[in-house]
């Protein structure tokens, strides 16, 4: 009876052994989400307008990073009484029109959406993507905050289609910088400094 107790452990504990390797991509050991504060960084108490600046985006579909940027900003505004904002306004001006020492007397989000991939097979699909977004602090020279957000999205062909996980994972993306975003403008709860 000890015997055939025993060999059972010791088939479990063999048979664990050799699915670590299968099982550590499973346990999430790719990029994790950050955020960075500068240490002089202080969230908005009283700002009238903090200008959003369309996001950079490389080798993205154009449908994938406005639909990323635009519902980014309407959340922002959705949840802007959190804040010490008023307003999250687009700046549609090229940044070049705008100048550089407007822009460096203003409190504004710019970002950048990169990575993007796409890996179909016959029956599944994953799809990858990254994006940072800063917070600009006016008379600063480098971003405040900087916040970091991988994503993936893996979905059977059966049961979803590529663009409508395309959507999902845009929405998706949007939601966590935002939240992300508000987190840090928040008076009340900033997220503690983080290292990238």
């Amino acid at each position: 009876m000890v015997i055939h107790g025993t060999r059972s452990i010791c088939r479990l504990v063999l048979a664990l052994l050799l699915a670590i390797p299968f099982l550590l991509p499973l346990a999430g050991c790719g990029p994790k989400p950050q955020v960075s504060l500068a240490p002089s960084f202080h969230p908005a108490t009283d700002v009238e307008t903090a200008y959003v600046v369309p996001f950079a985006g490389a080798l993205v579909p154009e449908e994938f990073s406005a639909t990323v940027f635009n519902d980014f900003v309407d959340q922002l505004n959705g949840r802007r009484r959190e804040t010490g904002i008023r307003s999250f306004t687009i700046l549609k001006d090229d940044l070049k029109t705008v100048g550089a020492p407007w822009l460096s007397r203003q409190y504004y989000i710019s970002g950048d959406i990169w990575s993007y991939v796409e890996d179909s097979g016959c029956c599944s699909t994953n799809i990858r993507v990254k994006a940072r977004v800063y917070i600009h602090e006016p008379g600063k020279n480098a971003p405040s905050v900087e916040i970091f957000v991988p994503m993936e999205s893996f979905f059977d062909h059966d049961r979803s289609t590529i663009d409508r996980e395309r959507d999902r994972l845009a929405r998706a993306l949007a939601r966590d910088l935002s939240r992300k975003v508000l987190d840090a403008l928040s008076p009340h709860g900033s997220p503690s400094p983080s290292t990238p």
